[in-house]
């Protein structure tokens, strides 16, 4: 018996781990002197918005005189919220990982470079320019003081240099300068080389502005967010904006701009993937997703909720509502 219920608890967990496995992946861009890392999981739109702050960062720079080069490495913590944390150094980026059986890493740059580098769920524009605005100006207090330290929190097992984390607290709380303020005047759309008309969105002012773009017309604001966590689009007319893992909203120009009004959907249990959804029809999305309701629960759940675009009505759980005619 000890041993069918051994064999069905390894099915279980492989089971599991299928389901759930991925591979971790790193995805990287230059713009000019500044190189932008992120480290995730999926294909979040988190990576599209760390690019703006690269754009961003190398106009910062260009503004100080600065061109020497700059790395900005985010490490997406994309399975639940945490703390953010962020380090600051002048070196070759390199991470030395103190756990076992992991082979340790080079040099990342050939060159000494400034590393601003966070841990978060979602990173936050003003916060990395701030930072970075300090190291630009303090640059010699960098080379002077910062250290190994050792960062073992967040699924990170690192030995790394920075300087100080109290000091980088404080600069985070920082009112932001005149050259900042000039700095988030400018614009930057989502990096999408494909794009051309349709509904995108573009950053500007410390807000995410979502646009329509039509042929030899001028862009119309449809909706700003202080935060986009996914855009789902449907061919040039219509999307769905999550400005949350739990919440999105439906965003329509057809004839006239439509915005709907706030949609919630309940008990995720910690999903933290990009949902899947589908245009199923004229007036109706579908959400889908799959979940454990927690960690001692090994069956796998599946949910598909219908959005009723024209009567801006959630259907939270199609299956519930199948059960109940």
């Amino acid at each position: 018996m000890k041993q069918y219920r051994f064999i069905l608890t390894t099915i279980l967990t492989f089971s599991f781990l299928a389901a759930f496995a991925h591979q971790d992946f790193w995805t990287s861009v230059d713009y000019g002197n500044v190189k932008v890392r992120i480290k995730t999981g999926f294909d979040y739109e988190e990576i599209n918005k760390v690019f703006i702050i690269g754009q961003l960062a190398e106009k910062l720079a260009k503004s100080l005189d600065y061109s020497g080069l700059i790395f900005l490495d985010f490490n997406h913590h994309y399975i639940g919220n945490c703390i953010p944390a962020y380090f600051i150094s002048y070196d070759k980026g390199k991470i030395e990982y103190t756990w076992e059986g992991v082979s340790k890493e080079k040099d990342y740059l050939k060159s000494n470079a400034i590393v601003l580098r966070q841990v978060s769920r979602e990173f936050n524009v003003i916060s990395t320019l701030r930072l970075l605005e300090y190291s630009l100006n303090n640059l010699a207090k960098i080379k002077a003081s910062q250290q190994q330290i050792e960062y073992n929190q967040n699924y990170c097992q690192w030995k790394i240099n920075s300087i100080d984390t109290i000091l980088i607290k404080e600069q985070l709380r920082m009112v932001n300068s005149d050259l900042l303020n000039n700095i988030m005047k400018f614009r930057i759309d989502r990096p999408d080389k494909e794009f051309r008309y349709g509904i995108s969105y573009c950053w500007q002012n410390n807000k995410f502005h979502l646009f329509s773009r039509d042929y030899k017309k001028a862009d119309t604001t449809l909706a700003s967010f202080d935060n986009i966590y996914d855009i789902k689009k449907f061919g040039n007319s219509s999307a769905i904006v999550f400005d949350s893992d739990t919440s999105f909203f439906y965003i329509s120009h057809y004839i006239k701009p439509l915005v709907s009004r706030k949609q919630v959907i309940n008990n995720t249990y910690d999903y933290y993937r990009p949902f899947k959804v589908e245009n199923i029809s004229r007036d109706k999305l579908s959400i889908n997703f799959s979940y454990y309701m927690d960690k001692a629960d090994w069956e796998l759940h599946e949910r598909t909720l219908i959005y009723l675009t024209e009567k801006e009505e959630l259907i939270q759980d199609l299956d519930k509502l199948i059960d109940k005619k």
